[in-house]
């Protein structure tokens, strides 16, 4: 693909992002911009790191939480135990993303398929229960409570606006840098890795090598959202990133779709929608949801997004056939005037 031409492409969903940006702080109101907006941004960022590992590299990892965990219990831990500066805090928090992401990379570079399913798994498990039980460093199951988002000047992070606008320009960064590495030769060794993993070792690379650096660039999308689920929430504990909460990114990224990294953010929104609106008339939301990940399951094998891209690629075709069925026949084809 041209450059001019992946530029065209990227184009256009960057314009509509920062329109949005714009828009949505002064249309939404404080509910929808606080419970469904900013949180589905986060989520979505956390969601990004699993849709790229299964979209580009193939790799279905259980263990983002970890990760994701890793980034906000740092970020907790340097600024409420240690008293450090929360900008140094937060840029020590989202490098510990990657760092995380490689020694996960690490003790599964050598698997594949459901055997890395179980490994990231069990490490999934181990960062919950080390943050319940290792109290020192994790204060135990009662966690960090009363986190303080930063304030610069007049502007108060802890407020619904600023924090929707530093989350909105993470999503969109977030979204560039992850396309760019998709673009670049780095990301055809990773979809080598998810197409032929024998062929990829053929042609002269090493899969466990692709597979650690796979995990590290995943690893700083869920770095960052780790940091902006603590600012968001003001609060971070075991919980946070239980089995529940691994199931529930499978569950984001499975129904927005995992063919482009935009689909985290469909499915973190479909998600937070649900939740959100479904306990009005219900007290069984997460049966609804579940429901709605098997609905979007059995119709599309790449979630919300994929349906989007088959109704779009359709689109032509049902136009031309509606202007062939609508256009008036021609007099040969009439056949000859009755006399």
């Amino acid at each position: 693909m041209r450059a001019s031409e992946r530029w065209r492409r990227v184009a256009w969903p960057l314009a509509a992002a920062c329109i949005g940006i714009v828009v949505v702080p002064i249309t939404a109101s404080d509910f929808v911009l606080l419970q469904i907006v900013i949180k589905s941004l986060w989520l979505g960022i956390a969601g990004a790191s699993l849709a790229f590992l299964i979209g580009q590299a193939g790799l279905i990892s259980l263990g983002q939480t970890a990760i994701f965990g890793t980034a906000g219990y740092m970020m907790a831990i340097l600024t409420l135990s240690y008293g450090l500066n929360i900008w140094l805090a937060a840029a020590c928090a989202v490098a510990s993303g990657p760092v995380a992401g490689l020694l996960v990379g690490l003790l599964s570079s050598r698997s594949s398929g459901l055997y890395l399913m179980m490994l990231t798994l069990a490490v999934g498990v181990f960062a919950f229960f080390f943050g319940q039980q290792y109290q020192p460093i994790t204060r135990g199951h009662t966690g960090f409570n009363g986190f303080e988002s930063p304030v610069i000047g007049d502007v108060d992070f802890n407020e619904r606006r600023p924090l929707f606008y530093v989350t909105a320009v993470a999503a969109v960064l977030i979204v560039v840098a992850l396309r760019y590495v998709a673009g670049s030769p780095a990301g055809l060794a990773f979809r080598g890795l998810r197409d032929n993993r024998e062929r990829l070792a053929a042609l002269g690379y090493n899969p466990a090598a692709v597979t650690v650096a796979a995990f590290a660039v995943s690893g700083v999308a869920a770095g960052i959202g780790g940091v902006l689920s603590v600012w968001y929430n003001g609060a971070i504990s075991p919980g946070s990133i239980d089995i529940t909460r691994i199931i529930e990114l499978l569950v984001v990224v499975t129904i927005g779709g995992a063919i482009r990294i935009e689909g985290a953010f469909l499915g973190a929104l479909a998600v937070t929608l649900l939740r959100n609106f479904a306990s009005d008339f219900t007290n069984r939301v997460e049966t609804l949801v579940g429901a709605a990940f098997i609905i979007v399951v059995l119709f599309s094998r790449h979630g919300i997004l994929g349906l989007w891209l088959e109704a779009r690629s359709r689109a032509p075709q049902v136009f031309e056939s509606l202007r062939g069925q609508l256009r008036p026949r021609s007099r040969a084809a009439a056949g000859p005037p009755a006399r």
